[in-house]
């Protein structure tokens, strides 16, 4: 299993596949077991998968965990692969950190899809959420929310059983201060500095963050955009409909890709 040092940890990631680098980033808890699905990428992509600290293989570093400490993990895992431009993936929380990465360095992002995305929190059933998240890590419930993620991420039971190994194991310190560094995480007055090529996806149920589209398309208005609504599922898009998912972000590539011949690896 290969690691690598970033800020004080040991992080293990893994690589599937040759091509333009795809890195998914997963929501609090779930680690790189959330993308099971998306190997189907890695006939044409590189898929590159990190846990962040406490979860799964990796350590728990200098004993904190953010939304701008798992970005700059990221950036040192493209310098530790050798990768100049990279498309991020994020998923629920993890669309913070591909955010929070391609304002911070744009110059080292092709473009981001971007999976439930909200770039603040304030609405109240998803303050809502993230408070629960806090209460559950505060008290070491990783049982518990194993089994609620594993059976609302995944019909298949390899996958349940991967999601519900890595929840049960993280770090339940580490999980709460990442639940309270996605709480209080703000970028919309940011946005306006979005440059990069941004898809949007959100499925067709996911009502508690749909207002979130609205600050994006009034706030990123230099970035060019797509949205897409994936059917008949709510926030778990990438595991529940991974077909729809990924051939959504295969098209968004293969676009970006015949814009800008440099990406076509």
């Amino acid at each position: 299993m290969p690691f690598f040092s970033s800020q004080g940890a040991t992080l293990h990631y893994q690589t599937w596949g040759h091509g333009l680098p795809l890195y998914f980033i997963h929501p609090p808890s779930m680690g790189a077991a959330t993308f099971m699905e998306q190997r189907d990428l890695s006939r044409e992509f590189q898929v590159v998968l990190m846990d962040a600290r406490g979860h799964s293989f990796s350590s728990d570093g200098i004993g904190t965990l953010s939304i701008p400490e798992w970005a700059a993990d990221f950036l040192n895992l493209a310098d530790e692969l050798g990768h100049e431009k990279v498309i991020l993936c994020g998923y629920s929380s993890g669309s913070s950190v591909a955010l929070e990465f391609a304002l911070n360095w744009p110059e080292r992002t092709a473009g981001i899809a971007l999976v439930g995305a909200f770039p603040e929190v304030c609405t109240t059933l998803l303050r809502k959420e993230f408070e629960t998240g806090i209460w559950i890590a505060k008290n070491e419930l990783n049982q518990m929310l194993a089994q609620m993620l594993s059976f609302s991420n995944s019909k298949q039971t390899a996958h349940r059983e991967a999601i519900a190994e890595t929840v049960k194991d993280t770090n339940p310190s580490l999980l709460q201060s990442l639940y309270e560094s996605g709480l209080y995480y703000n970028c919309t007055w940011r946005l306006p500095q979005l440059q990069v090529p941004t898809l949007l996806i959100y499925g067709s149920r996911d009502w508690y963050v749909h207002y979130y589209q609205y600050l994006f398309y009034k706030y990123a208005f230099q970035a060019s955009k797509d949205m897409v609504l994936v059917g008949n599922v709510g926030h778990q898009v990438p595991t529940l409909e991974p077909d729809a998912y990924n051939a959504v972000v295969k098209r968004f590539i293969n676009d970006l890709q015949k814009k800008d011949k440099s990406l076509m690896i």
